[in-house]
């Protein structure tokens, strides 16, 4: 009896704080405590102007914010990223951070107490605002492409919390880095025009969902792979779950695995048919994607090293970039974390720090 009665309190106030945060955000006036802002789906938001309490639900937003100084702001972030142990690892306090997911409900953003929410789903940010949460869509893609909007989060940081002058200079440092890296490979690729188009396939290994789970482009993957002059066959397909059979008809040049899962994605591409016929498998044209805090392929504090660790990959006779030594710096620069020349090079190489696999 007691129980019930427990259950049945603790659901009456449940319902008592979505009433009241919903009835006082429908009455709140604009003024100098909140600020406008235009998420990546378009719709201006009007948030308070220094939120406190963040969960980060998009991948790679908990990320950034480490990056930019705003760790100790963090509830919690993309339940996934915490099954990294790079991630621990390289921000212990990580291990405090709750596990959030796409289809939360209203009611555990109210019980944890956020005051601000970054989740990649348009309706689902629509429809915790109209709970009276506040909720900004930050996507790793969009619609008409990702190369304008490489660091549109960033600048919504700037926006938020940029009156802290150590955070506004560390969007300025991070924003240097990936142009830097763009433009350097570019550069050297444009004085070469007799090299050839290459096709790609890429296969995510952030989650545990086998050889055909991709990336559709309009994303980061995209933009740096154009850059390389990649041909990224991922954004022909019309899910990001293609079957083996259409990526055998297109056939590409090379394979990129990313994600805490790639060794598990490694093994397979070479032991399952038909996957191991494809002509990247034959011509051992398969790499490895680095994994931090997050992949480096997201938009993320290691976005720049994506750049490097793939033309030194791709174009191994015009870059020999030092990845060991770029993976450090990023590291202590962003995380305040030092890495041993071992470690730096098993991350690089798809391990934890100890030479394991991150993940079985």
């Amino acid at each position: 009896m007691k129980k019930w009665i427990c259950r049945w309190v603790s659901v009456l106030l449940i319902f008592i704080s979505i009433f009241t945060v919903t009835l006082s955000a429908g009455c709140a006036e604009k003024n100098d405590d909140t600020i406008e802002i235009t998420d990546m789906s378009g719709t201006v938001v009007e948030i308070p102007r220094s939120p406190q309490k963040i969960a980060a639900v998009s991948p790679s937003t908990g990320d950034l914010m480490i990056a930019f100084g705003l760790g100790e702001l963090l509830d919690g972030t993309y339940f996934s990223t915490l099954d990294n142990p790079w991630a621990t690892e390289i921000y212990p306090e990580a291990k405090n951070f709750y596990g959030y997911d796409y289809d939360n409900s209203v009611e555990t953003f109210i019980m944890r107490g956020v005051d601000l929410i970054f989740i990649p789903e348009p309706a689902t940010a629509q429809m915790l605002r109209e709970h009276g949460l506040n909720a900004l869509c930050v996507r790793q893609f969009a619609e008409d492409g990702y190369d304008d909007y490489v660091f549109y989060f960033s600048e919504m940081i700037r926006q938020i919390w940029g009156s802290d002058k150590a955070v506004s200079e560390k969007i300025d440092m991070w924003q240097s880095d990936f142009t830097t890296a763009l433009n350097t490979v570019k550069q050297t690729l444009d004085a070469h025009p007799e090299i050839q188009t290459q096709k790609l396939y890429y296969i995510n290994g952030e989650k545990d969902r086998g050889l055909g789970y991709t990336d559709l482009g309009k994303s980061l993957l995209e933009t740096v792979y154009k850059a390389l002059k990649i041909d990224f066959i991922c954004n022909r397909f019309e899910s990001n779950r293609p079957s083996v059979e259409a990526v055998l008809e297109i056939d590409p040049d090379i394979i990129s695995i990313g994600g805490i899962y790639q060794k598990k994605r490694l093994n397979e591409l070479y032991s399952t048919e038909p996957w191991n016929q494809i002509k990247a498998v034959r011509e051992n044209k398969v790499y490895n994607i680095p994994v931090g805090f997050v992949g480096f392929e997201q938009t993320c504090s290691a976005s720049a090293l994506f750049i490097y660790s793939q033309a030194n990959q791709i174009y191994p006779d015009l870059f020999d970039f030092d990845l060991v030594a770029l993976t450090q710096e990023c590291l202590q620069k962003y995380f305040d974390y030092t890495l041993t020349d071992n470690a730096a090079q098993n991350l690089l190489d798809g391990y934890f720090k100890d030479g394991s696999f991150m993940i079985e």
